[in-house]
C-alpha cells in the first residue's frame, strides 16, 4: 500500500512580492486618506462659507431694518463674535479728541468689559505702534500682543482689558473714516486667516454704513429737539406779543372810546337843533362830524370785540332764536340802505328752518356784516339772504350779484386789517375777520365761494345742536 503525504500548495507568493502588495496597500490608504480629508476640509469650506454668507445676509436685514442704528450695531459685534468664535469685539469711535469704545459684545462675563472706554487720540495712535501716516486706512492684526512691542502707556490698557490676540479694521464711508472694528481674544493667541481678515473688512463696511446713520440719527433728533424747542420758545413769545395787542388795542379803544361818545352826543343835539338853527352850512359839518364819528365808534367797537376773542375772553349768550325773526330784524335794518343803492334784498328761509341755537347779538352782528358788505360792493341786482338745513348744519347763505372776488384776493380776505376791491368804499378791513371769529367760537365758520363776473356767496356754517350741548 503507497502512502500519500500532502504539502501546502505552492501559491507563488515570496517574501518580496509580499512587501511589495503591503507597500502598495499602504500607499492606497494614505491616498485614499488624503481624499477623504481634503474632501472634509473642502466641506468645511463651503460650510464656513454659508455660514458667513448667512451673517452677512443678517447684518444686511438689520440694517435694512427699521431698528434704531444702535440697536444694529449691537446686533453687528454680537453676530461676529459668534461668527469667528473670538472672546470680545468692540467698535471704537473716533471724535474730535479722543476715540471711545460704543459698543461691545463678550463671550462671557469673564471677560473684561471695555465698553465707555476712551482714550485721547495722541496714545490711540501708539497702541500696536501704527504707521503714523496710514494707521486708520490699514487693517492691523497681531496674533500676539504679549509677543509685540509696546509703549509704557499702551502696556496697562492691554492688561486690564486682557487683550492677547488683536484685529483691527477701519470703519470708513466713503472718505469719512468713523473709527474701528476691534476682535479680541484675552487667554489663546490667535493668528487670523487671510479669509476671516476678508471676512470681517465685509463686516466692517456694514457696521461703518451703521455707525454713520447713528450719527445722521443723532444729529437729526438733535436738530429736531433744537428746532422744536425753538418753535416754542417763538410760539410764547408770539403768544406773549399777541396778549400784550390785544391788551394794548382794548385799552386805547377804552380810552377812545369816553370822549367819542361825548362827540357824538354833542353832534346829535347840534343836528337836533336844540339849541337854536344851523345854517345849512354849519348842517352839513355836523352831519359829517356826526358820520365820521359813528363809523369811528363802529371801528372801536370792532378793535374791542376782536381783542376780546383773541384773548379768549369773548363768552356767548346761547339760546333758542326765532331764525324768522333773526333775519327779517336784519333785513329791516338794511333795507333803506340797498333801496338807495338800488338794489332788491330779499329773504328766504326753508320751511323746515324754525329756530337755531346760538348767541342772538353775535349772530346778528355776523349777518349785517355779510349783508352790508354785499350792499357796498354791488351797484346793480340783488341780494339774498337763504336759510337752509343741510348735513346736520344751518347754512345762512348771501348772495349778491356784485362784481366778484378773484381766488388770489379771497387768500386774505379774512384777514384782519386786509382790504380788497374798491379801497374808495370804507371799511377797517376788520368786519369779515371779525364775523368768521365769532362764527368759530360758536363752533362753525364762514366760508366764500366767488368768481370774477359772477358775485360772491358767503355762507355761514352753524352746527344744528340742541341747547344742552
Amino acid at each position: 500500500m503507497k502512502r500519500f503525504q500532502s504539502s501546502p500548495p505552492d501559491l507563488g507568493f515570496d517574501l518580496a512580492r509580499v512587501q511589495f502588495y503591503m507597500l502598495s496597500l499602504s500607499q492606497t490608504a494614505l491616498l485614499l486618506g488624503s481624499t477623504v480629508t481634503r474632501r472634509f476640509q473642502a466641506f468645511q469650506r463651503m460650510q464656513q462659507q454659508a455660514q458667513r454668507a448667512e451673517l452677512l445676509s443678517q447684518i444686511g436685514r438689520s440694517l435694512n431694518s427699521q431698528l434704531h442704528p444702535d440697536s444694529v450695531l449691537t446686533e453687528i459685534v454680537r453676530l461676529t463674535g459668534e461668527g469667528l468664535r473670538v472672546d470680545r469685539v468692540v467698535i471704537w469711535n473716533i471724535g474730535a479728541e479722543q476715540v471711545q469704545v460704543i459698543h461691545e459684545w463678550r463671550s462671557s462675563l469673564c471677560v473684561p468689559e471695555m465698553l465707555g472706554v476712551s482714550l485721547p487720540l495722541a496714545d490711540w495712535f501708539r497702541i500696536a505702534n501704527p504707521d503714523a501716516e496710514t494707521w486708520q486706512h490699514s487693517t492691523l492684526q497681531i496674533a500676539d500682543l504679549q509677543s509685540h512691542a509696546l509703549a509704557d502707556s499702551d502696556v496697562g490698557l492691554v492688561r486690564r482689558s486682557q487683550i492677547r490676540s488683536l484685529l483691527r479694521v477701519p470703519l470708513f464711508v466713503r472718505s469719512e473714516f468713523f473709527g474701528h472694528l476691534s476682535l479680541h481674544t484675552v487667554i489663546e493667541p490667535r493668528p487670523f486667516t487671510r479669509e476671516e481678515i476678508e471676512f470681517v473688512e465685509q463686516i466692517a463696511e456694514q457696521a461703518a454704513i451703521a455707525l454713520h446713520n447713528a450719527r445722521s440719527y443723532e444729529s437729526l433728533e438733535r436738530l429736531v429737539q433744537e428746532r422744536t424747542q425753538a418753535l416754542a420758545e417763538q410760539q410764547q413769545l408770539a403768544e406773549a406779543a399777541n396778549q400784550a395787542k390785544s391788551e394794548f388795542l382794548a385799552n386805547m379803544s377804552h380810552e377812545l372810546r369816553t370822549p367819542l361818545t361825548s362827540i357824538l352826543g354833542f353832534s346829535t343835539v347840534l343836528v337836533q337843533q336844540l339849541f337854536g338853527p344851523l345854517n345849512p352850512k354849519q348842517q352839513q359839518y355836523i352831519e359829517t362830524i356826526l358820520s365820521s364819528g359813528e363809523h369811528l365808534l363802529d371801528l372801536i367797537n370792532d378793535v374791542l370785540d376782536l381783542s376780546r376773542i383773541e384773548a379768549g375772553r369773548e363768552e356767548l349768550n346761547l339760546e333758542i332764536i326765532s331764525v324768522a325773526d333773526l333775519c327779517e330784524s336784519c333785513i329791516m335794518l338794511l333795507q333803506e340802505r340797498a333801496r338807495n343803492r338800488g338794489l332788491e334784498l330779499a329773504l328766504q328761509i326753508a320751511p323746515e328752518m324754525t329756530t337755531c341755537v346760538g348767541d342772538r347779538r353775535r349772530l346778528r352782528q355776523i349777518l349785517v356784516n355779510l349783508l352790508s358788505n354785499a350792499i357796498k360792493f354791488t351797484d346793480t341786482g340783488s341780494i339774498g339772504l337763504n336759510v337752509t338745513r343741510s348735513n346736520r348744519e344751518i347754512q345762512f347763505a348771501v348772495i349778491d350779484t356784485g362784481s366778484g372776488i378773484s381766488a388770489a384776493d379771497q387768500a386774505r380776505l379774512f384777514q384782519p386789517f386786509q382790504q380788497i376791491g374798491n379801497t374808495t368804499q370804507q371799511g377797517s378791513g376788520l368786519g369779515l375777520a371779525l364775523s368768521r371769529r365769532l362764527a368759530q367760537i360758536h363752533g362753525g365758520d364762514i366760508t366764500l365761494e366767488s368768481a370774477i363776473g359772477q358775485g360772491s356767496c358767503f355762507t355761514l356754517h352753524l352746527p344744528d345742536l340742541p341747547l344742552s350741548q
